[in-house]
């Protein structure tokens, strides 16, 4: 545990990457998934040592080939998206060590937190026959429904915040995405009647740097006179 002269409050500035998988009407399982890129950014303002609210601007990118024998659609997809989210985090344990009615002035170097949310995605699904690369396809399969589209989302899951400082922290996390839409892989009612909504999951890991909070001058000089 490090000892801190920074306050468990205040803005952090958020940015981070990692991979994304989807769930969809052709595709449930790792197998048959192509794990993509995740990119974002973001701004959290600590209330305290337990609770936490960012908001986060991400792109993330979906792909996947179906496999299996029961919808033999034969097909892949690629799906492109901005997802915009509100978000509350939650502390498992106090950012400050000690127990009971005794709080240490020394922070954990680790600390578990869950986070839910809730927001929206804008996105555009390609799909087109069999496997490979979908700048080497020579067909694609026409929309399902008209592109770009808005979604709702609502993320939830949790991480771990490893703090390195009082200004550079790391955290890995894994969050669950669940929409409001069955377009993601261009594959909607249509072609896969009786499906449920597409979802993804994103394992990520995010750098979380705290600005320095420095005194104000005139406040210190208002303190010790002219």
């Amino acid at each position: 545990m490090l000892e801190s002269k920074m306050p468990e409050r205040g803005l952090v500035v958020l940015a981070g990457g990692g991979i994304a998988a989807i769930r969809s009407d052709i595709c449930g399982t790792p197998g048959c998934n192509e794990f993509q890129p995740v990119f974002g950014i973001g701004a959290l303002y600590k209330f305290d040592p337990l609770w936490s609210a960012s908001i986060n601007l991400d792109y993330v990118k979906l792909g996947a080939t179906e496999k299996s024998p029961a919808r033999p659609l034969d097909l892949s997809f690629r799906t492109e998206l901005y997802e915009v989210t509100g978000n509350i985090h939650f502390n498992l344990l106090d950012a400050y060590s000690g127990s009971g009615g005794y709080r240490s002035s020394r922070k954990r170097f680790v600390v578990p937190y869950a986070k839910f949310g809730a927001g929206f995605i804008y996105y555009t699904a390609t799909s087109y026959p069999g496997t490979g690369n979908l700048d080497e396809s020579q067909t694609k399969y026409d929309p399902e429904r008209e592109y770009p589209a808005f979604g709702i989302v609502i993320p939830f899951g949790g991480g771990l915040r490893f703090r390195f400082s009082d200004q550079v922290s790391v955290a890995p996390e894994l969050i669950y995405h669940l929409t409001s839409t069955d377009y993601l892989d261009n594959v909607g009612p249509r072609l896969a009647p009786g499906t449920s909504r597409d979802h993804y999951g994103v394992a990520s890991i995010r750098l979380m740097y705290t600005p320095s909070i420095k005194e104000n001058i005139f406040s210190r000089k208002a303190q010790h006179g002219k």
